[in-house]
């Protein structure tokens, strides 16, 4: 093999012999020795990995100079207080100087963070322990520089564990959050950097980045669709599951909607973009998780109302121990450094890392063990209620029942007259043509069906514009297609919003309207969901009042309800939903668990909104909780974590308030050496920690 000798160290620039390689292909970073290459892994991590691998290097140096200070400290431990030899003491006074040469890059690699995080507290007038911290450690080294040059007892190393204490901390906060959140990483990771635009001038690649709403880009199979749009041109079977869960390919064409991060399967497609970089699907369901980890849960504020008061108290206990040891000793130097000593184990025993994670670390774990069963959670608050709901409100179709078809189409007397005259086959092929116009704007499982039913039959639907979904009711738009209804309003919905039009049928209807006239009704036979009453038995077996609240008929109602052992109401209009959610919110906390479209309101009214299957259509997240699996069966899964969530972050916050409750007394009365002190403060926060990352360990179950 030939090589190039035209090129230095990727990292540090000196010469080096760089494999040669094929033409075309690109050549890969070369470097000239071990340290280049270890130092390169570092430096080229972005982000939170980065951060954290170069926090881990920075820990490791310190740990290797701190070992130098303890190992002379120990000497200097055996130098008795009575005068020595002379070169007894040029000893002594050499091991403390060498204290002083190994102490001073650990305040370089450690002390200079600490330092910029405490200075850019001050200065946005928020100080907090880091402030005392750095004041702590800065005492501890000048009074050991100040005995360096007098003579007497050092303490480099209380400057030293204190900042390792610290920084390991901040590693073990670092890389917690890091690994809770491993699922998002892994989500980001599905959206190619480069994709291949279209345009007059043929296809080229170029980044995503650079890609803007109406442009034209090809994806061929096996690769990941790279932002929301619509399909131009092609077939292909679509992979979901990454957004929805959905396990089972679904099959688009030209006109259908396709969301960033599936997969194709079978097919290339042409797809015009519809959303911005970083807007898509993917997007924002990742940083709809990101959000809920990162917002603050009662128990949270709570935990900082108390650290708004935990900084004078730990400043006037370490104040008072300063001077009670001091003022014993009759204010000699002797006492002045007891007192000091005792007052920086007071402020590092008290460094709040365990009060600050006790919260935030259960939080991120949860969720993001949640998101790798695609459960979206948008609100880490109303996550945490979950455990504390007593009425679980549902929703009956796309709810609990599940599998509607259609099996019948009826036209309607009187109603026709918009209608052409024609034979009953014809008929309802018009009706159903007109009907799937408007389902096409909807997601609801009804709407689904009746898509089905028109694909099925080789039925395109008619032309109607301006589709929108009317929240509890149906879906509305205007005929637009020549026909003498054209210009005409047409809804498709509930018998409870267009009016009764005839014997209650013994199966779910939706009833058609143009021009507000009912001119049809198409039946749906419906089924349970095969996981409907084991999750009813399960949320009903926690002491929670279960019930099932719907917009159709009582009998239909009533009938699944004692199947499923469930209380009832029905039928209900939206803002008859809405005023029984509100009613039951009397003292406790109320869930309703719908579709997340036509039941909007009641899942914006209660606590706890529970959407199932909302990862179908993004851009009408209103819940708290999207099921994205569509599998109701994660209902009382989730309940269970919020349950141990909220176990697991009480538990920290006892523990937090209990440890410093018991250990300042002990370092202000001097009982506790600085040294120990940081050595206790790792051990809380490393309790705290483990506790959380047990809650994404456990099994998916």
């Amino acid at each position: 093999m030939t090589v190039s000798r035209d090129a230095g160290c990727d990292y540090c620039g000196l010469p080096v012999e760089r494999p040669a390689t094929p033409e075309g292909v690109e050549p890969g970073p070369c470097y000239c020795c071990f340290g280049c290459r270890f130092a390169a892994s570092i430096t080229a991590a972005g982000g939170d990995e980065g951060a954290l691998r170069w926090m881990m290097t920075r820990l490791g140096l310190a740990v290797f100079f701190s070992m130098n200070v303890m190992v002379f400290t120990m000497v200097l431990w055996s130098q008795r207080d009575a005068a020595a030899e002379p070169a007894a003491e040029a000893f002594y006074a050499l091991a403390r100087h060498a204290c002083l040469l190994f102490t001073a890059p650990v305040l370089l690699l450690l002390g200079g963070p600490l330092l910029e995080e405490a200075w850019r507290e001050v200065r946005l007038r928020r100080p907090s322990i880091n402030l005392l911290l750095a004041v702590g450690v800065a005492a501890a080294f000048l009074l050991s520089v100040d005995a360096v040059l007098r003579g007497g007892h050092v303490y480099f190393e209380v400057s030293c564990m204190v900042l390792l204490a610290v920084t390991l901390g901040k590693w073990l906060e670092a890389s917690g959050k890091l690994r809770t959140t491993e699922a998002l990483r892994e989500l980001e990771r599905l959206l190619p950097d480069r994709v291949r635009k279209l345009s007059a001038d043929g296809e080229r690649e170029v980044g995503l980045a650079t890609v803007r709403p109406g442009d034209r880009l090809r994806v061929l199979p096996g690769e990941r669709v790279p932002t929301d749009g619509t399909i131009e041109s092609g077939r292909s079977s679509i992979d979901e599951q990454a957004v929805t869960g959905e396990s089972v390919p679904v099959v688009k064409g030209p006109g259908d909607v396709v969301h960033s991060g599936t997969a194709l399967i079978d097919g290339p497609l042409v797809i015009r973009v519809a959303s911005e970089p970083g807007a898509g699907t993917l997007e924002r369901l990742i940083k709809a998780v990101a959000a809920a980890a990162s917002r603050g849960t009662r128990e949270q504020r709570i935990a900082e109302r108390a650290a708004a008061w935990f900084l004078p108290i730990v400043i006037l206990a370490g104040l008072a121990a300063v001077g009670v040891h001091w003022a014993r000793s009759g204010w000699t130097a002797a006492g002045l450094a007891a007192g000091t000593m005792a007052g920086i184990a007071v402020v590092v025993v008290s460094c709040p890392c365990a009060l600050g994670l006790a919260t935030p670390m259960a939080m991120w774990s949860a969720i993001g063990r949640a998101t790798r069963r695609h459960v979206l959670i948008q609100d880490g608050d109303a996550f945490v209620g979950l455990a504390r709901a007593r009425r679980f409100c549902f929703d009956k179709t796309g709810t609990l029942t599940t599998g509607c078809r259609v099996v019948g189409i009826e036209a309607l007397p009187h109603g026709s007259g918009s209608l052409p005259q024609a034979s009953d086959t014809a008929e309802a092929d018009r009706l159903l043509a007109v009907a799937a116009a408007v389902a096409g704007g909807s997601t609801h499982v009804l709407s689904r069906g009746i898509l089905a039913e028109a694909l099925a039959r080789g039925i395109e639907p008619a032309g109607v514009t301006d589709v929108r979904v009317v929240a509890g009711r149906g879906v509305e738009g205007v005929l637009a297609d020549g026909s003498p209804a054209d210009g005409s309003v047409v809804r498709l919905g509930s018998a409870a919003w267009l009016g009764e039009v005839g014997p209650e049928p013994d199966h779910p209807e939706c009833v058609l309207a143009i021009a507000g006239r009912p001119v049809g009704r198409i039946l749906f036979d419906e089924s349970l969901r095969p996981e409907a009453a084991a999750a009813v038995a399960a949320i009903a077996s926690r002491g929670a009042e279960v019930w099932l609240l719907s917009g159709d008929r009582a009998s239909r109602v009533s009938a699944v309800a004692s199947r499923l052992g469930m209380a009832w109401r029905a039928p209900l209009l939206p803002d008859e939903k809405l005023a029984f959610i509100q009613d039951g919110q009397d003292g406790r906390r109320v869930v309703m668990v719908g579709d997340g479209i036509n039941d909007a309101p009641a899942l914006a009214a209660a606590d706890v909104g529970v959407a199932l299957g909302c990862g179908a259509d993004v851009s009408r997240w209103t819940a708290d909780v999207c099921l994205l699996r569509d599998d109701l069966s994660d209902l009382p899964w989730l309940v269970g974590l919020a349950e141990r969530t909220s176990r697991t972050i009480r538990w920290n916050l006892l523990w937090a308030f209990g440890y410093n409750a018991a250990c300042i007394p002990a370092a202000a009365a001097g009982w506790v050496h600085p040294a120990i002190a940081a050595a206790a403060m790792v051990a809380s926060s490393l309790l705290v920690v483990t506790g959380s990352l047990a809650l994404g360990r456990e099994d998916e179950g």
